[in-house]
């Protein structure tokens, strides 16, 4: 092939497009070229007479093989004709290029050794046709042109992603896939990075698979667009690259291989280069952030035409191919199952075995483990293969190995011993754990059951996942039967209650806040188990869930499981779009109906279920419906009700009926949720029902406008349960403040807290709230953070709070725009205002001058202020005089918060004086202990000992401040 690419005919072609003067000008160089270059001169008369034909001629015969075309190369940009040169050059590079003849010969083998579907070529072609002409499609070079492009290829597992991507890699390499498009594809698979301990290139990492007779790889980088990267399994890592930020930008630079690959993601290393990303179910939500403007394509797995295809040609026999097809097609789940081409192929190697035997054909589909186990007792005979084999060596005996082989189990690849797939790999492994006696020592190399379920249920590495799976699905007595009875002698018996006792251990870790556990995996293995008693044992442990419903399979096992959640209090449950027709998985509509409706039942059955938080969800009208109806049922004990972001609210009357009709709700949250004005009618209809007994009432962020705050004030008047109200982050303004005002005065309102924080208030609607505040008989708590009041609508505040009549316990003026000004009105406050307990003015120019007159109020007699804030007020150390000798008089201040400001050690001394002082009453003081240097962190650790009451610590109060906002709970 190269020796006619450099042929005279073919450089004729490139001569043929050079213009008259261009052609002129190239035979001139041309003349002058041998002098440079040290080559043979063509005669100039031969020269100045040839044409174009007899010019390819000449070079050719004059500079043999490549040497003419390194002339002509050398030549073009200097006509002007670059383009020629390019065009030249990426055909040059394409027909005699080393890397893609040893990429066609390694995937050429691959593909012949490892790939597991064991059909002929022409049914994979067919099976995944449209995916390939979508590949085919996304990077067309007409299409793109010169820019870069992200494809991620999504499928579920077993659905064959590797199989297609190994064949298009082939593809590439036979010249037959993206022509002109890509020069270098490069394969990068991430189970096998997981053999890179050293920290390596991106250089390093393509040299080594880089043939020595090829160009130097640092020359492949100079046209990055010309480069397609193949990125088989991220899921496979051992190093979850969606949790660490470290980047590159030089792929001559060693990084942790983790670090590599992200920075290919996030185009932070060759931008203008071209990915396919391969990404397995919840992985393609998980790190779809990392990936830039992506294209999807999605292998669905087999139609039923395609299901029949693929048997027809795995046992070419008609009669047995219709026998297998008959006994698939009987049973519903494992014909759906069918649609992963993995099962598919685990089904007919089982069938094929027992049609050998002429046994009855059956394969047990009730889980997965059953699936597989099925498979493992149809290959596996005692009697035939000198069964047992050694799984606990680190090497497998040759004999064994090609039993193995002759079983399915194992291909032989050169000189390794490879498994058809990861998943039978991962099977293995848990079998070893329900072979191995218990008497036997614990392998140095293998982790125990305890650890790889601790592993699987936290830090859950994709690679393990599988095996635990696999492992409590060994653990019923369903499939240990199914096995000793094929293989003749007992199992591991203990492997239940090992894994019951992990769990628990796991579980108590949870309850003390010590640890995190990753209930989808909990729930898969569970579920699994399809044991009744097993699920209510180990869901009975785990008070507090956390789950997302991605895929409407989940809607299945997630249902399933938490019917035996007995002990369930509360439930953060997040749903994606699952509900929509264009959400397909295994369930059809109605049965994704049914399961969700199996779900919401535990809201109604859990005997002390508390809190149900929805974040993020998106629900269609039926399943909203079915959702609303089981809150609305009389034995549901739910208290909380957290709705974050919601959408649709106003349009499902049976939402506003749970509101009402369910006398244990107490608490509704619905930040982030855009109400109209018109919802938020209906919300307030609702609450004013006499039977609705909500009392605090979260609508931080819904967009509340003060056309919508009649309603609310009217609320406030109606409802005498209503005992809170944040209205958080709305734009409630001036206007909305005084219907709020003028509620907050009738006698009938009995409301405690209202939050307005960054409202859009200015200090005119001090002069309304100052009004309700000297009228109000119960609002003990005010958080105006965050809006443009100044010293002047302090002011008007401050004339309130002096009146006898205010019952105002809590101020939170956070944010608000104040300068020392304020704080001699505050300071009046303090001394004659015995009922305030809690003054913040954090984020605020308090300043030393501030400080100083609010001191000098915290050490009257009068003042039983207990807690200030004063975090980011612009102090320095030369108001910590004033600070200490408050602190060791007043009598009543608890907390203090002091952080972010300009505090250095000389200052820390005067304060640690005062806190280890016997008269200092302060419990709780907020600073960063870590901002300051290590002689002031001694200091301050040394005041803590010596007061073991006073705890040091940053954001004291942020917490309970984020709970009562109900940003979260």
């Amino acid at each position: 092939m190269a020796e006619a690419f450099f042929s005279d005919i073919c450089l004729l072609s490139y001569l043929k497009e050079l213009r008259k003067n261009e052609f002129w000008k190239f035979k001139e160089l041309l003349k002058q070229e041998p002098k440079q270059s040290d080559l043979r001169p063509i005669p100039w008369p031969e020269l100045k007479r040839a044409s174009k034909d007899d010019l390819a001629k000449l070079l050719c015969r004059h500079y043999p093989g490549k040497q003419a075309w390194e002339v002509a190369l050398r030549l073009f940009p200097q006509v002007n004709r670059r383009d020629l040169w390019a065009k030249a050059r990426d055909e040059i590079r394409s027909k005699i290029n080393p890397y893609k003849s040893h990429m066609r010969k390694k995937f050429s083998d691959i593909w012949q050794n490892e790939t597991c579907l064991a059909v002929p070529e022409s049914f994979h072609a067919e099976s995944t046709k449209t995916e390939h002409e979508s590949l085919s499609e996304a990077f067309a070079a007409d299409k793109v042109g010169e820019h870069s492009v992200t494809v991620g290829l999504g499928s579920a597992k077993g659905t064959g992603k590797t199989t297609l991507l190994r064949k298009v890699m082939l593809q590439w390499a036979e010249g037959n896939l993206w022509k002109g498009r890509f020069t270098f594809v490069f394969f990068l698979n991430c189970c096998e990075m997981n053999n890179i301990i050293k920290e390596i290139s991106l250089v390093g990492l393509l040299s080594r698979d880089w043939p020595e007779s090829s160009e130097p790889i640092h020359d492949v980088f100079s046209q990055p667009e010309k480069i397609l990267f193949i990125i088989d399994g991220l899921e496979d890592l051992k190093v979850d690259i969606g949790l660490d930020s470290d980047l590159c930008s030089d792929w001559e630079q060693p990084r942790p291989v983790h670090v590599v690959l992200r920075s290919l993601l996030q185009r932070t290393l060759l931008p203008e280069a071209s990915l396919l990303v391969s990404l397995i179910g919840e992985w393609l939500r998980k790190f779809n952030h990392l990936l830039r403007h992506p294209v999807y394509v999605y292998l669905p797995g087999f139609s039923g035409h395609l299901k029949w295809l693929y048997f027809s040609r795995f046992f070419q026999d008609t009669d047995q191919a219709a026998q297998a097809f008959s006994v698939v097609r009987g049973h519903k789940p494992l014909f759906t199952l069918c649609q992963y081409p993995l099962v598919c192929w685990l089904v007919c190697e089982c069938l094929k075995k027992q049609l050998q035997r002429c046994q009855p054909l059956e394969v047990n589909a009730q889980t997965t483990t059953c699936i597989y186990s099925s498979f493992l007792t149809s290959v596996f005979q005692p009697e035939g293969t000198g069964w047992p084999s050694d799984l606990d060596e680190n090497t497998v005996p040759e004999a064994h190995a090609l039993a193995w082989v002759r079983m399915g189990l194992l291909r032989q690849n050169g000189s390794l011993w490879v498994f058809p797939h990861q998943s039978l790999q991962e099977l293995c492994t848990a079998l070893w754990y329900l072979l191995r006696l218990p008497q036997e020592p614990q392998h140095p190399r293998i982790c125990s059951a305890t650890q790889l379920v601790t592993a699987a249920m936290t830090e859950a590495p994709f690679y393990l996942k599988n095996t635990a799976l696999f492992l409590f699905g060994f653990a019923t007595e369903r499939v240990a039967s199914l096995l000793e009875a094929a293989w003749g002698f007992e199992l591991a018996a203990s492997l239940r209650e090992e894994i019951t006792q992990c769990l628990q251990s796991l579980s108590q870790q949870v309850a003390l806040g010590e640890l995190q556990i990753n209930f989808q995996e909990l729930f898969s293995c569970v579920f699994e188990t399809q044991d009744p008693g097993f699920a209510t044992q180990v869901m009975s442990m785990f008070p507090d869930i956390d789950v997302c419903i991605s895929r409407p399979d989940d809607l299945m096992t997630y249902a399933c499981c938490l019917q035996h959640a007995l002990n369930l209090q509360s439930l953060h449950l997040s749903v994606e779009d699952v509900f929509s027709e264009d959400c397909r998985g295994l369930l059809g509509k109605d049965q994704k109906l049914s399961y969700w409706r199996a779900l919401c039942c535990v809201f109604t059955n859990s005997r002390d279920f508390q809190m149900l938080d929805l974040d993020n969800c998106i629900f269609n009208e039926a399943s909203q419906a079915i959702l609303w109806k089981a809150l609305a049922q009389p034995t549901c004990k739910l208290q909380k009700l957290v709705y974050n972001f919601a959408s649709n609210v106003g349009e499902s009357a049976d939402f506003f009926k749970a509101l009402v009709h369910n006398p244990n709700l107490t608490y509704l949250n619905l930040h982030g949720t855009n109400l109209s004005s018109e919802e938020v009618a209906q919300l307030s209809e609702a609450l004013r029902h006499p039977m609705c007994s909500i009392q605090q009432l979260m609508l931080g962020k819904c967009d509340i406008t003060d056309e919508a705050c009649e309603d609310i004030a009217l609320l406030l008047v109606s409802s005498r349960k209503l005992k809170l109200v944040s209205l958080m982050e709305n734009p409630v303004m001036d206007s909305g403040a005084l219907l709020l005002s003028e509620a907050l005065k009738h006698p009938d309102c009995e409301l405690e807290s209202l939050l307005l924080t960054y409202c859009c208030l200015t200090s005119d609607a001090c002069d309304y709230i100052a009004q309700a505040l000297v009228r109000s008989t119960t609002l003990s708590l005010l958080d105006l953070g965050s809006n443009f009041l100044e010293d002047s609508g302090v002011k008007l505040l401050c004339e309130a709070l002096r009146q006898p009549s205010c019952n105002l316990q809590q101020l939170w003026l956070v944010g608000c725009y104040l300068t020392p000004v304020c704080c001699e009105d505050l300071s009046t406050v303090l001394i004659s205002n015995e009922k305030l307990k809690t003054l913040k003015l954090g984020e605020n120019k308090i300043q030393d001058a501030g400080v100083k007159q609010l001191c000098g109020a915290l050490k009257h007699p009068n003042c039983k202020l207990e807690n200030l804030g004063l975090e980011l007020c612009e102090l320095t150390t030369a108001c910590c005089e004033d600070l200490a000798s408050a602190l060791t008089i007043c009598k009543s201040l608890r907390g203090l918060n002091l952080e972010w400001n300009s505090l250095d050690h000389d200052g820390m001394v005067v304060l640690c004086e005062a806190l280890g002082h016997q008269d200092c009453a302060l419990q709780l003081l907020g600073l960063d202990k870590d901002a300051f240097e290590a002689e002031t962190q001694c200091l301050l650790k040394a005041v803590e000992e010596r007061k073991p009451q006073l705890t040091i610590c940053s954001k004291p109060w942020n917490r309970d401040e984020l709970m009562l906002k109900g940003v979260f709970v």
